[in-house]
C-alpha cells in the first residue's frame, strides 16, 4: 500500500462529524415517524385479561355457544399473531345464565376477582340494563353487542360501549324501503 492508498482510507474530523450527524438524524427521524410506521412497545408482558359475559345458559345459549366459538378463535388468531402490541389475550369466560342481575354479579367478579382490564359481551337487552350500571360503578370498560337502542339513546353510563353493530331499530328502518319494494307490502316486521 503507498502513501496516497492510506491517505484516502483517513477519516478527517469533518468526516466523522458528517457520519455522527448522519446517525443522530436518523435516530431522531425514526422517532418523529407516525405510529403506523414506529412500532410501541408494551410496558409490561402480562397478558390482556379480558372478561367474556357469555350467555352459556337461560334462554340466550344458543347464541352464547357461538359467541364463545368466535371468541376463541379470535383469541388464538391474536395470541399466534404475537398478541396485541406483544402482549397475549387471556379469555376469562363466564356464564350470566342470560339473567341481569347474574350479569351484575358477572361484571363485578370481571373487576374485582380476576382483575380484567376489559369486560364485553353481551347480546340480550335486559342483561346489559342490568350489567352496565354495575360496570359504570366499578369503572370497568363495558363493550356489548347488544342490538338495541338503548346504548345510542344514551340510556347507560360512559363505560358501556358498543362497537361496530348497530341497533335493531337502525336496522329495520334501513331495510324497510327495500322491503316494501321488492317484497310487498303486506310484510309484518316486528322490533323493540
Amino acid at each position: 500500500m503507498t502513501t496516497s492508498d492510506r491517505k484516502d482510507l483517513r477519516s478527517t474530523r469533518r468526516d466523522i462529524l458528517k457520519g455522527a450527524a448522519a446517525g443522530a438524524g436518523a435516530i431522531a427521524a425514526s422517532t418523529a415517524l407516525p405510529g403506523f410506521v414506529r412500532y410501541a412497545q408494551a410496558q409490561t408482558s402480562e397478558p390482556i385479561r379480558i372478561g367474556f359475559q357469555v350467555h352459556r345458559t337461560g334462554i340466550g345459549a344458543a347464541y352464547g355457544r357461538w359467541y364463545d366459538r368466535v371468541t376463541t378463535a379470535a383469541t388464538k388468531l391474536i395470541n399466534d399473531g404475537g398478541g396485541i402490541n406483544g402482549r397475549p389475550v387471556e379469555i376469562i369466560a363466564e356464564d350470566d345464565g342470560t339473567d341481569p342481575k347474574r350479569g351484575a354479579e358477572v361484571v363485578e367478579k370481571f373487576a374485582s376477582q380476576h382483575n380484567c382490564d376489559i369486560a364485553y359481551g353481551t347480546l340480550f337487552s335486559h342483561v346489559v340494563m342490568g350489567s352496565a350500571p354495575r360496570a359504570g360503578e366499578l369503572k370497568i370498560p363495558y363493550f356489548v353487542v347488544s342490538e338495541g337502542h338503548h346504548v345510542a339513546s344514551g340510556a347507560l353510563n360512559r363505560y358501556t360501549l358498543q362497537p361496530g353493530i348497530c341497533d335493531v331499530k337502525s336496522q329495520v328502518k334501513s331495510m324497510a324501503p327495500f322491503v316494501t319494494q321488492n317484497l310487498g307490502k303486506k310484510v309484518t316486521m316486528i322490533f323493540p
